[in-house]
């Protein structure tokens, strides 16, 4: 018998009773454990229900974004068809407004190595460009390659010896004859473009012209750039261009020749008059020369800029074809304007007195 006592007095409990109330105590213990554990259970079992729920919209957000990525390139792919395409003059420039949006495509997903058919000459086109890959990059839209600014020009050329422009639009360097030396002829096809200098110009731009690097589809649009230089006004009656606007996007190499669209480094300022009726002759007579042969032409365009002018003072053009001499050119032409005076220092221009 055991004695318990309470503040109510002492009151007599069995040992029997002392067990089977801590075996209901232990029992009561084991049911809240038991309860707690289902209770953390169903708990746990959320952030479980929140995983995969994660997941499923994850799985489920692929396809759309997929349908982004296709709705986007079809966009960019059709972002260009109200654009209307240079005239066959070939100026492959826009006015200010001008969108000229085609698809950008072309051909000119060409390495530096080319892939013309023939390799007879066998030399490289890092030879042919005469300089070393040493710190250059490739654009990894057309493979053309970027080289330091200066490193392509013209051995041999010097602008010093250019006449000033005295009404006509071109005058013919070295008796007709282009700079290159016989390491350059090659039939390997290739584009090389100058870096940007110190105040963003355009330098040498220079490629093997063939078949496989001539465009496939109409130019994209370039109206986003805009080259050192560009003062943009609107000439009526003056400027032949519809609309008259004085100043044209330039390629140095034409589009129709490698097809490079909106690269910084082949555009540069020049006028609807350069660049339509002057760097067009020779851009024509090289299209027209590939086109029917299947040739190469080694083509070089070196814009030249005095001291620290942001409008270049024109282009010296030279091409020449590698397997026959049927294409020979070297010109400069004057990034000229008729009736136009223009400020070379700056892109600065208005009405001629």
């Amino acid at each position: 018998m055991v004695y318990c006592w309470s503040v109510c007095g002492t009151f007599d409990v069995s040992e029997e009773q002392i067990r089977e109330r801590i075996r209901e105590q232990i029992r009561e213990r084991i049911r809240e454990e038991i309860l707690k554990k289902d209770r953390n259970k169903r708990i746990g079992i959320i952030p479980v229900m929140l995983l995969t729920l994660a997941v499923c919209l994850w799985g489920c957000g692929n396809p759309a974004s997929g349908v982004r990525e296709s709705y986007t390139e079809a966009s960019e792919e059709g972002s260009g068809e109200a654009g209307s395409a240079d005239s066959e003059a070939g100026s492959d420039a826009d006015s200010e407004a001008g969108s000229d949006a085609d698809s950008a495509a072309g051909s000119s997903a060409d390495s530096v190595a080319g892939s013309s058919a023939d390799n007879d000459a066998g030399s490289s086109a890092d030879s042919a460009a005469g300089s070393s890959d040493e710190g250059s990059e490739v654009l990894s839209e057309t493979g053309a390659v970027i080289v330091p600014h200066g490193s392509l020009y013209p051995e041999g050329f010097d602008y010093s010896e250019v006449p000033e422009y005295s009404g006509k639009k071109y005058v013919i360097i070295n008796d007709g004859r282009p700079f290159f030396s016989d390491e350059d002829i090659t039939l390997k096809s290739f584009e090389y473009y100058s870096s940007l200098d110190e105040l963003g110009r355009c330098g040498t731009a220079y490629a093997n012209i063939c078949p496989e690097l001539m465009p496939t589809e109409k130019r994209g649009d370039i109206s986003e750039i805009h080259p050192t230089g560009w003062v943009q006004n609107r000439y009526d009656g003056i400027v032949d261009a519809d609309p008259p606007y004085l100043y044209n996007r330039s390629h140095l190499i034409a589009y129709k020749l490698a097809g490079e669209n909106a690269n910084i480094y082949n555009l540069i300022t020049g006028t609807r008059y350069f660049n339509a009726e002057g760097m067009s002759y020779v851009e024509d007579k090289v299209a027209d020369y590939v086109r029917n042969t299947g040739n190469h032409v080694l083509y070089r365009v070196t814009p030249v800029f005095e001291g620290d002018d942001l409008l270049s003072r024109g282009v010296l053009m030279e091409a020449q074809s590698v397997e026959d001499d049927r294409i020979s050119y070297c010109e400069f032409i004057y990034n000229v304007q008729p009736g136009i005076y223009l400020d070379y220092s700056d892109g600065y221009n208005k009405k001629d007195r």
